[in-house]
């Protein structure tokens, strides 16, 4: 190659490289943070970057608690949700790095009480599977998120579930087959997994500010989660609840400083300040695609610079402006978040808020990313996301508008009130109890206690906003005219019948 050649080649090297290291804009990183936070009506958020194995920024913004007005910090805690279900992949890859299990082991290999109603999918199904979300099963979340049953017991009510997609058919999102993963972690390595990803994972990184417990998220600087009343333009804040069950699918909560740790450790394949935790091949296979997800119009909306979209194991992977994007998000009481990855250009970074409106993070992420990637199409993704939100939000109030529209008025239940009451049980849900008390029917089911409202005929309607449940119970009849059957939470419970007075 001729020297004047040579040399034009180096320097145009130099200034890609250059280009992809260049420093970033705080100034610009900030506006798109604060003017998302307006829009949106966001409390508090955190944010940090990390490029080239550095924390290039690093701050907090807003409030983490609206009454006493106490600032966001880098170390403020806010809860990851399902963030942490690349802790779990994360865990599961160290015990494949030692050769004590292998991604495609049948699950009962290592959890032997783990059973699926579909008989293809029970003998058939492996870790992969659980980590994918491909084994067809429905979420059923109230099990964890209302009830206080132990991971165990969780999982073992999923064998009676009927699957709602046939085996490895399709995408279908799943934190209860992450918990079930993150206990065969826990049943190989003969620790529990909390205690797994304290030891192997968070002390390593030096994530000190991280939590796995309630108690212990209290007792730190933590934000407050709120809800946005659209209608009133107000906020409220939801209860903290204890979510130890959820574990390995989304018990984790951190700040943005330590979450900058998680984030330089990807990065760098599964290294951190020169200490291998797990080598990179087998890490990297965390982040390999194994369900396409299928882009409908709302996810068009929120992103259309995207065209595929799959989930890998723990990690989401989609192309985002020609770039490969490795992501994942949270979203649990009043808390949303990302993290998100650019691994082609070596940068990285997490955002962390609290406020239940997801599309206020994925504004953040869009404008940070097109920030970073120094993209010339600039997009108003505030606008473009908050029209979105109001057309989601416009066809549920439709939805809830012909609900009642289809009340027919003036019936009356079949039977005296008296008659509905007693025990109904689902086999993976289990009792619910509907007693009367003070001449009205009660719902108490798990940790809910739910008024319910006649509705019309045999239907009630059972509405706790702070459970954010709007549910329809309907009863049924059996031949004998006795009160059988009600639908709750789209299942069918039973009546338990009574035993005959002594």
């Amino acid at each position: 190659m001729p020297r004047a050649v040579s040399l034009l080649f180096v320097s145009l090297l130099l200034a890609a490289a250059s280009a992809r290291a260049q420093a970033i804009d705080g100034t610009a990183v900030d506006r798109i943070m604060n003017t998302a936070m307006s829009q949106w009506h966001v409390p508090g958020a955190a944010l940090a970057v990390v490029q080239n194995d550095k924390v290039v920024y690093l701050k907090g913004y807003g409030v983490r608690d609206t009454v006493s007005g106490d600032r966001v910090t880098a170390g403020t805690l806010f809860n990851i949700a399902s963030m942490t279900k690349a802790f779990t992949a994360t865990a599961m890859a160290m015990l494949v790095d030692e050769g004590k299990l292998d991604w495609d082991d049948p699950v009962r290999q290592h959890l032997p009480y783990f059973r699926l109603s579909d008989s293809c999918a029970d003998s058939s199904v492996t870790l992969r599977d659980l980590l994918s979300h491909r084994t067809g099963l429905a979420g059923y979340d109230a099990l964890w998120d209302n009830s206080l049953l132990s991971r165990e017991e969780i999982i073992r009510r999923m064998a009676s579930v009927t699957p709602a997609r046939p085996f490895r058919s399709s995408y279908r999102y799943n934190n209860i087959m992450f918990i079930a993963a993150g206990e065969a972690v826990a049943a190989t390595a003969g620790l529990s997994w909390d205690a797994f990803v304290q030891k192997r994972i968070l002390d390593p990184l030096g994530m000190t500010e991280t939590r796995l417990t309630l108690a212990g998220y209290q007792a730190a600087d933590h934000a407050i989660g709120y809800r946005w009343n659209g209608a009133t333009s107000a906020l409220t804040p939801y209860g903290l609840v204890d979510d130890s069950n959820l574990g390995p699918a989304g018990e984790i909560k951190s700040s943005a400083r330590d979450m900058a740790q998680w984030v330089r450790f990807h990065l760098a394949n599964g290294a951190i300040d020169g200490k291998r935790l797990v080598s990179a091949e087998v890490l990297g296979e965390t982040k390999q695609p194994n369900a396409v997800i299928r882009l409908g119009p709302s996810d068009q909306a929120g992103s259309p610079v995207t065209h595929l979209d799959s989930y890998a194991m723990g990690w989401g992977l989609q192309d985002y402006r020609g770039e490969l994007l490795v992501s994942h998000g949270g979203a649990l009481n009043g808390f949303r978040g990302t993290v998100a990855l650019l691994p082609e250009r070596n940068i990285g970074f997490v955002i962390l808020d609290n406020l239940g409106r997801g599309s206020a993070v994925t504004a953040m992420r869009n404008g940070l990313l097109d920030l970073f990637l120094a993209s010339r199409d600039v997009r108003d993704w505030n606008a473009l996301l908050l029209e979105a939100e109001q057309k989601m939000e416009a066809k549920a109030d439709a939805a809830k508008h012909a609900l009642l529209a289809s009340r027919v008025p003036n019936t009356r239940p079949s039977h005296d009130l008296a008659a509905y009451a007693g025990t109904y049980e689902e086999p993976a849900y289990g009792a619910a109890l509907v007693a009367l008390e003070n001449g009205g029917l009660v719902l108490r089911w798990q940790r809910m206690v739910i008024p319910l409202e006649y509705f019309h005929y045999d239907t009630f309607r059972a509405v706790s906003p702070a459970d954010d449940l709007d549910d329809q119970l309907t009863f049924r009849t059996a031949a004998d005219g006795s009160i059988a059957v009600m639908t709750f939470l789209n299942a069918e419970f039973k009546r338990r019948a009574e035993k005959p007075s002594k």
